[in-house]
């Protein structure tokens, strides 16, 4: 079945909201900026996005003052956050905000407050661990107004110390260097360039800027050291991932090992997952106290498991939950580990310890995507939709970029959408899901034919489990319910759909 492609000038609509929330802009000037006429945009928005232009800008800038919220420091004032993400009328903000999700502001705030460990409490890794090091070189200072941020990369490399997976080092030990420039108009405006680059290889791997002002110079070094940080980890990951791939497997390190074997896992094939375990359980013979390829270990048995990779899937699940009890163990304050703990628990059927380690990812490191992800999946297979919905769209606000993060988060909120009985919206989502990654749908097309006869469609309904049934002949609804940890209430509403098409 043929899916339709997002019109190019709604991508870049939705990448103009993404890069600048806080503007305000009009519906008739991002047309006009994308080159398309304003009933043609808001058409497409209502078709692919399923709201307004207007409103999808509002659902932005709520999901921004969400994310400050959840890691505002105790002095943090909430009206100069609304303000700051581009809402101005903060009666209406405040409505809008509880209507989202279920709370005022001020009750997040305080959650934020009690919740989150201080990065101050962080302890160290082990030297014994192999991580990427990162120097951060003092930042270029040009004009006079530019002295007022000459903390800047003080407040960076900060904010890298707080994501745990990496390390930062001098220029001697570090193969990634992190540098910049500030620089000053003469009216009172900043204009902060940060590039990351690999110093061994002659590259740049990264470089993005922001403005401020040198009046509320605090507030543009903690966004700028804020959002260096979010956009360099999935960066300096995916190039350690490349870099793994094309070394022999035998002079790889432990951390390069489990960088090689992530896609893998990822992967959600039976030969890729396989070989993943292999090189995860080299990097624990190599690593043996090192959490982290423990935890994606746990990851990939639980996949096994669920996907009915083996002749033992239940054997895989009990793998699965043994490694990840025994990473937990080790693990400290890596907001990555605790991500895949909670996957690892998730599929071996705890649900109760899995939102566990998921709101630890998210108290280690309230940017990560991976971790409201995963916690939103947990949700979902608790039969707790709107909770889920709330965290995906976190976790959609942040993965831009991403694509096995993207269709994963995609699937979730279908998912999540179809238990409230919103069949409609839950297509939408899986169609989106399977765009982003044709090549790993799992059993999303059976959900999407029952989605789709309760919605009446059951023609393509039909078409769809069809054509699912010829690329998976083994698989069955039984494998279905006795795979992913879903509420049997839920998988009997799968089957009813399923029956209501004839199938």
């Amino acid at each position: 079945m043929r899916q339709q492609l997002r019109p190019w000038h709604l991508t870049k609509a939705l990448e103009l909201i993404e890069q600048d929330p806080a503007r305000a802009w009009t519906v008739g000037e991002l047309a006009r900026t994308c080159g398309v006429g304003r009933r043609a945009l808001e058409k497409h928005f209502r078709r692919f996005v399923g709201c307004t232009p207007v409103e999808h800008l509002r659902t932005v800038r709520l999901s921004w003052v969400r994310q400050e919220l959840l890691r505002a420091p105790r002095d943090a004032r909430i009206t100069e956050i609304a303000t700051r993400c581009g809402f101005s009328h903060l009666g209406r903000f405040a409505a809008w905000y509880r209507e989202h999700y279920g709370e005022t502001p001020s009750a997040t705030l305080q959650h934020a407050r009690i919740g989150p460990v201080a990065p101050a409490r962080f302890l160290p890794l082990a030297p014994a661990y192999d991580r990427p090091c990162v120097a951060v070189l003092p930042f270029d200072l040009v004009g006079n107004e530019a002295r007022h941020a000459a903390g800047l990369a003080e407040e960076i490399a900060a904010a890298l110390l707080r994501l745990r997976w990496m390390t930062i080092a001098t220029i001697a030990k570090a193969r990634y260097h992190l540098r910049g420039t500030v620089r000053g108009d003469g009216s009172g405006r900043l204009r902060v360039t940060v590039i990351l680059g690999d110093a061994l290889a002659g590259r740049m791997l990264w470089a993005d800027h922001w403005d401020g002002r040198c009046d509320d110079v605090f507030e543009l070094q903690e966004r700028v050291a804020l959002r260096a940080a979010r956009a360099i980890e999935p960066a300096l990951r995916d190039v350690e991932i490349d870099r793994a791939s094309r070394t022999a497997p035998e002079q790889l390190s432990a951390f390069g090992l489990t960088m090689r074997a992530l896609p893998g896992v990822q992967s959600y094939k039976p030969a890729a997952e396989a070989t993943a375990l292999e090189l995860l359980e080299r990097a624990m013979e190599l690593a043996p106290r090192d959490p982290l390829p423990m935890s994606l270990a746990a990851m990939c048995h639980g996949v096994r498991g669920c996907l009915h990779f083996t002749a033992r899937p239940n054997e895989e699940k009990a793998a699965a939950r043994a490694l990840a009890g025994s990473a937990a163990m080790l693990n400290k304050s890596d907001a990555l580990t605790e991500t895949f703990l909670a996957v690892g628990y998730t599929l071996a059927n705890d649900l109760t310890t899995a939102a566990i380690h998921g709101d630890r990812a998210l108290g280690l490191d309230g940017g990560l995507a991976w971790g409201w992800c995963r916690r939103g999946w947990v949700d979902v297979f608790r039969g707790e939709p709107t909770g889920a919905i709330e965290r995906l769209a976190v976790a959609r606000s942040l993965a831009a970029g991403d694509p096995v993060l993207s269709a994963s988060i995609c699937f979730a909120t279908a998912t999540a959408h179809f238990q409230a009985g919103r069949h409609g919206e839950a297509i939408s989502w899986i169609k989106r899901g399977i765009a982003a990654r044709p090549d790993a749908v799992g059993f999303s097309p059976v959900f999407l034919a029952s989605a789709l006869a309760f919605d009446s469609r059951k023609d393509e309904a039909r078409q769809t489990f069809t054509a699912w049934k010829r690329g998976h002949p083994d698989m069955t609804v039984a494998h279905v319910k006795s795979g992913w940890p879903f509420e049997a209430r839920f998988l009997d509403r799968v089957a009813e759909g399923l029956e209501h098409t004839g199938i």
